[in-house]
């Protein structure tokens, strides 16, 4: 008897129920707890793997986070402070987190409340392997809903959002149609129908935003909601989500009327999600602009948004003042400089990805005020925009 595959029982959930939205597509593709591209355990980083993250192309990423750890902290009056990564892909940046603290800050290393949010099994236990020496310091939680009311810390996430399952949709002449996912002669294919959730609407109606015609586009309803757990935990601190994307204004303009849909496979962008199912990432850009606006419905006040270059420009000059007073040496700082160049091309990851910041209960001005804000970028205005936040 034909093994069933991942395909097979998206096309049966099809047969069975009629078209689904791309959402509970991707959900089925991504996160399917035997055949899913990340539930798995399949997906793979790095030079060998599907695609790099920061924390893939240099460890100084998580080092890096290590000042902006300790910032948090001191602004917090140096109150115990959690540090809680959702999403922590194989573990390389709690690994290099880790590492960081206890050489550099063998006290805060002891006091340090790491917490990983993963909802797969199989990358949980990834994490575990590559955090070694680390693992009894660092505890899991496989939803946020899991984690206590009122968080002191540090809620931090880096390419995360952009694989939540999304909903595409396409706007005509006369309406907003929502594209379903069906079977047509044993082939998965779009086709439009009307809008799956009132929520699609008010994703509209929040940004203050018409589609154009013409345009096919996404909508992340479950990046919204994501936020707003996130927001209800934390008590005191800062959300850091860190991801590649726009401001609304930017990311529904006529230049992506295609959307920006991606997938990744061996470090080979396509755009056909119905194909290497289960086998290839599923992605869409993170418009910023909801993320800030559903965080202010919940207490958090937008500080930053910037690039990623310009985020972390205050970590490296507190990592340097840092390895001045430790003594370090000629080849410590070139191998920093080396990390720097692979973080920080204007090019590459150092403008590809954006930092948004939210805060609540803590000062942001002394936390970021060395950093170059573009925080007026999430609310510009423009014929269909709408500023609606402050």
């Amino acid at each position: 008897m034909p093994m069933t595959t991942l395909e097979d029982i998206i096309k049966a959930e099809i047969t069975s129920g009629g078209p689904i939205t791309f959402a509970r597509f991707m959900e089925l593709a991504l996160y399917h707890p035997e055949m899913g591209y990340y539930g798995s355990g399949r997906v793979r980083i790095g030079k060998a793997g599907d695609f790099y993250t920061s924390s893939h192309a240099s460890p100084l990423f998580g080092r890096l986070m290590v000042e902006i750890y300790l910032r948090t902290k001191a602004a917090l009056g140096g109150s115990p402070c959690a540090f809680i990564e959702m999403g922590a892909g194989e573990g390389h940046m709690a690994r290099d987190f880790m590492d960081g603290l206890k050489s550099g800050y063998p006290g805060g290393y002891k006091d340090c409340g790491y917490v990983i949010v993963e909802r797969s099994a199989a990358m949980t236990r990834r994490q575990k392997e590559t955090l070694g020496e680390h693992t009894p310091r660092v505890k899991w939680h496989a939803s946020i809903d899991d984690l206590p009311e009122g968080v002191t810390g540090l809620f931090f996430s880096n390419e995360l959002v952009d694989s939540f399952p999304f909903h595409r949709l396409h706007q005509t002449e006369d309406s907003l149609k929502e594209i379903y996912v069906t079977a047509v002669d044993g082939q998965l294919a779009d086709t439009p129908g009307a809008l799956s959730s009132p929520e699609i609407a008010r994703h509209f109606n929040r940004i203050g935003l018409r589609l154009p015609a013409g345009m096919t586009t996404e909508v992340n309803l479950e990046a919204a909601r994501w936020m707003r757990s996130v927001a209800r935990k934390l008590g005191r601190g800062l959300v850091l989500t860190v991801d590649y994307g726009y401001p609304a204004y930017e990311y529904y303009s006529p230049e992506r009327s295609s959307g920006t849909i991606m997938c990744y496979h061996r470090h080979t962008v396509g755009e056909d999600p119905y194909r290497l199912i289960g086998e290839q990432d599923i992605t869409a850009h993170v418009e910023f602009s909801t993320l800030a606006l559903v965080g202010r419905e919940e207490g958090l006040l937008p500080a930053v948004f910037t690039d990623q270059t310009s985020f972390l420009m205050q970590a490296v000059a507190d990592l340097d003042a840092s390895m001045k007073r430790g003594g370090a040496t000629q080849e410590e700082h070139e191998k920093v400089g080396r990390g720097l160049k692979a973080l920080m091309h204007p090019d590459w990851l150092g403008g590809a990805f954006k930092a948004l910041v939210q805060t609540k209960d803590v000062d942001a001005d002394s936390l970021f005020a060395g950093i170059r804000n573009r925080l007026d970028e999430l609310w510009k205005k423009g014929d269909v925009w709408s500023r609606r936040i402050v």
